[in-house]
């Protein structure tokens, strides 16, 4: 998998789970302590994103977060 793929389909699962539990990009962003734009950016593949940053998001969304990433075991 090429990182740009990558980078998408990571951008589109943290995006799903939000859009599950109904919230908007606006409080994903203030939960996780992330700009909007940031959160956007990596919603959408455009930015990578790092460890730490993966893990507010991941601790916003209550996520668990080695099932989280089972689906992206290959690079």
């Amino acid at each position: 998998m090429l990182k740009d793929e990558f980078l998408k389909e990571l951008g589109f699962a943290i995006k799903m789970k939000r859009m599950r539990q109904k919230l908007s990009q606006e409080k994903l962003a203030e939960l996780s302590d992330c700009s909007l734009s940031y959160i956007g950016f990596v919603e959408r593949g455009e930015k990578s994103i790092s460890l730490y940053n993966f893990l507010k998001i991941a601790s916003a969304l209550e996520l668990d977060t080695g099932e989280f990433l089972k689906e992206f075991t290959t690079p």
